[in-house]
């Protein structure tokens, strides 16, 4: 693995401005900076969307971690607050392409109980190094893959990246369990960083098991788009478990069930309240193991 150092992270949080957990991680580092460590790199503390945040809503016109496609980015026709905050942080922590960031890790929180769920965008050797260096040292680490030629995220305005999700918790709520794990999670990360930095990184596993995402389960609606049942009891908080062809996967409110007729595959973001803007019931993925170097 070749070893360019890292020199810049961005700690991110309020991509989305009703995840208060980043938030508040920030805030903490803000008020007392010792906390946050001396490191073999800058790190800039980020928070992303004031304006949503203190609406206490996930965003305002657009899902801001949908929004920087390099394509979008350069498209000047695209309006509302969200687009406009994309192009900003883009010249702020990057641009996408030529960062003056070498890392983002962006924090999020989730309203199912993903655990601690490490997202990459990438599979080369320093990203599943990094994920599985966190995954040995830290209890109930999963990590999933979302790839895209021209990725929408945040994070992908620098060339090294993470986005931490750690759930369960309500949107609009801080709970100590979730502050806690994304604070060690963090931390780790950065240990990680210091060692890669000083050519100090211990051997890693052979292989590590991910989750990659292709495609989203849809919550039932009626002929007048509305929703008209919810995710399974049976399947309800099961997530990064295995769906089979043949589970009930809905109850209608008629009292029917759904069932689920397809390839086996992993579920997560089971009934994720973020996601009922677009009536997503849950994320589908096939788990695939990858060689570490």
């Amino acid at each position: 693995m070749s070893n360019e150092t890292i020199d810049r992270v961005a700690l991110v949080g309020g991509t989305h401005g009703n995840e208060l957990t980043g938030i508040y991680l920030l805030n903490k580092y803000r008020q007392f900076p010792k906390l946050l460590g001396q490191h073999s790199f800058e790190v800039e503390l980020f928070t992303a969307n004031h304006e949503a945040h203190r609406a206490n809503r996930r965003y305002i016109d657009r899902d801001l971690n949908r929004s920087f496609r390099q394509a979008d980015l350069d498209d000047d026709s695209l309006f509302g607050h969200e687009n406009e905050l994309a192009k900003q942080i883009n010249q702020k922590l990057g641009p996408k392409g030529s960062s003056r960031t070498d890392m983002i890790i962006d924090l999020h929180t989730s309203t199912a109980p993903m655990g601690i769920n490490l997202v990459l965008t990438k599979t080369d050797t320093f990203h599943l190094m990094l994920a599985d260096y966190v995954q040995q040292r830290m209890d109930d680490v999963s990590i999933t893959l979302e790839k895209l030629p021209d990725h929408h995220f945040l994070m992908s305005v620098a060339p090294q990246h993470v986005l931490v999700e750690i759930g369960a918790t309500a949107q609009g709520q801080l709970r100590q369990d979730v502050f806690d794990k994304t604070e060690q999670t963090t931390q780790l990360i950065f240990k990680f960083l210091n060692e890669y930095n000083n050519h100090q990184l211990p051997q890693p596993s052979e292989c590590i098991d991910v989750f990659e995402y292709f495609d989203v389960m849809f919550l039932p609606t009626d002929v007048n788009g509305d929703i008209a049942g919810m995710v399974h009891q049976d399947i309800q908080d099961r997530d990064f478990t295995l769906l089979r062809s043949g589970e009930p996967m809905f109850t209608l409110l008629n009292g029917d069930d759904v069932i689920y007729d397809g390839e086996d595959c992993y579920i997560s973001f089971i009934n994720e309240a973020a996601y009922y803007d677009e009536k997503k019931a849950f994320a589908m993925s096939r788990k695939k193991t990858f060689h570490i170097g």
